[in-house]
């Protein structure tokens, strides 16, 4: 089983990006069952479907989480999941996204393609092809103000997908419709919602409904290529979920103090769970997290020289740490499809199976995978971490390595004057606050140590890490004044 501990999954599309034929594909995994499209508004799961295992349109459209359980109890031994699309309940959508049980997958198509294919299908009202014989083909005229306003509302649907995604920092699986004859392909995508038994072969139940080149669908295709400038119309994986920069205030990061004006803006990636201890020590109780703009205004209101802190971390070791626990591991809590695209586009080598950040290294040893291994593997990683920050791959920028000095920016977009401590000298940063705020002394304060890691980064370190180091994270260096870690 994968080690994300999944028990549904979401397959987010869009119609005619090849969802059934995906569910279809799913199904035939012995560990999982795709139950169509169970929040569509006129039927639920299949169409003409007005209850399901019980559960009718009202029941449904009340609670949904009564039809998921319901979907769940039917198949106790199987993950179990749905195909979600843009005109379906958003209520359902935002529960899914950020329930970090259930696997969410992104299933993209070319939007030029998606748009032909829903205007055949519209014409002929054939959705589903079975028999190559029954097959109808026709062209469509392509409106291209029709398409303008199909294609804002798709994206609009997609971005807000992936913002949820960047904020919440759970891992998901993106697969496009040009994918969906490769098995492999589907063999890591079951392998991610939790079945890793892997088919050799699928069955295709269903044919592809328009095959043949676009230009061939599209009877104004001159108006349509010089309009969209593009002369060849060929279906290719669209950036959907590019890596997303993180903008605006990250306010909702933001810890605030109950009862004096201290607020810590954490940075994602240093340790911060000593200096929320020691917040609220100084707060006597409880801190606030989650501001949302209004809440944060009122607070403003109250508090007139509230004091902004932060703190950072050596590019380096922030870096490892994201690696190790994010990339290297694959327990709960770790980026189990970004390790998959780290091993399949940027050739990084990982021990496989349920490997934690403190794995027995002897095991891993016997294994093949030693010192020389990691230290290739992690530089391999920082050489992703600098294309991914110049926006280079179609992985998202994580806030676990993204640049500290943007996320510093965006607090100071909060308040101007945001005080950065340094994780090296932190106890002596925070007696600094304790003197200018008149704080009582907490004697004995340490911060959390790192995880005792399979392999210490100084058994890595060398020039070429710190090299590649200030090539990801020049920035960093510069702004925050940070020399070579050893």
């Amino acid at each position: 089983m994968n080690a994300q501990p999944f028990t549904s999954f979401i397959m987010l599309g869009s119609m005619r990006s090849g969802s059934n034929l995906l569910e279809m594909f799913l199904n035939q995994y012995d560990g999982l069952t795709c139950h169509g499209e169970l929040f569509h508004k006129s039927f639920i799961g299949v169409q003409d479907c007005q209850n399901y295992l019980g559960i009718d349109m009202e029941a449904r459209n009340e609670n949904p989480q009564r039809l998921l359980d319901a979907v769940s109890a039917n198949n106790p031994k199987k993950i179990t999941g749905f195909r979600f699309f843009q005109d379906h309940d958003m209520q359902v959508m935002e529960a899914a996204l950020k329930n970090q049980y259930c696997a969410k997958i992104i299933l993209t198509r070319d939007p030029v393609a998606s748009f032909v294919s829903l205007q055949i299908a519209m014409k002929t009202q054939q959705w589903l092809v079975s028999d190559i014989a029954h097959r109808r083909n026709v062209q469509i005229h392509f409106d291209l103000e029709e398409y303008a306003t199909y294609l804002t509302y798709r994206t609009t649907y997609y971005d807000r997908i992936a913002a949820s995604l960047a904020r919440s920092e759970q891992p998901y699986f993106e697969i496009d419709y040009t994918q969906l004859n490769d098995v492999e392909s589907i063999n890591r995508l079951a392998a991610f919602i939790g079945d890793r038994a892997g088919r050799a072969t699928l069955n295709e139940p269903i044919k592809r409904q328009n095959p043949g080149a676009l230009a061939s669908k599209i009877s104004n295709i001159e108006e349509v290529r010089r309009a969209l400038d593009a002369p060849s119309l060929s279906e290719r994986p669209p950036p959907i979920l590019t890596p997303i920069l993180e903008s605006g205030t990250d306010l909702s990061r933001a810890y605030f103090s109950r009862n004096n004006t201290l607020v810590f803006g954490p940075v994602p990636g240093v340790p911060d769970k000593g200096v929320r201890k020691w917040l609220e020590a100084q707060n006597s109780g409880a801190l606030e997290n989650g501001f949302s703009s209004h809440k944060f205004a009122e607070w403003k209101a109250k508090n007139k020289s509230p004091t902004f802190f932060s703190a950072v971390r050596h590019p380096v070791l922030r870096a490892y740490n994201a690696f190790m626990l994010k990339v290297f591991a694959t327990t709960s809590d770790s980026y189990i499809a970004i390790r998959q695209d780290l091993e399949n586009q940027f050739g990084i080598i990982l021990p496989q199976g349920k490997i934690s950040p403190e794995h027995d290294r002897h095991l891993l040893e016997r294994n093949g995978y030693g010192v020389e291994e990691h230290r290739i593997s992690f530089k391999l990683f920082l050489i992703f971490v600098a294309a991914n920050l110049n926006n280079k791959t179609k992985i998202r920028q994580d806030g676990k390595w993204q640049l500290q000095t943007e996320i510093i920016r965006r607090y100071r977009i909060l308040h101007p004057d945001v005080i950065v401590l340094k994780e090296k000298n932190l106890s002596a940063g925070l007696k600094y606050l304790s003197n200018l705020l008149n704080f009582s002394p907490i004697y004995n304060w340490t911060n959390e140590p790192d995880p005792a890691f399979s392999f210490p980064l100084s058994e890595i370190y060398d020039a070429e890490v710190e090299a590649l180091a200030r090539e990801a994270y020049g920035q960093d260096y510069l702004e925050l004044g940070y020399d070579d870690l050893y």
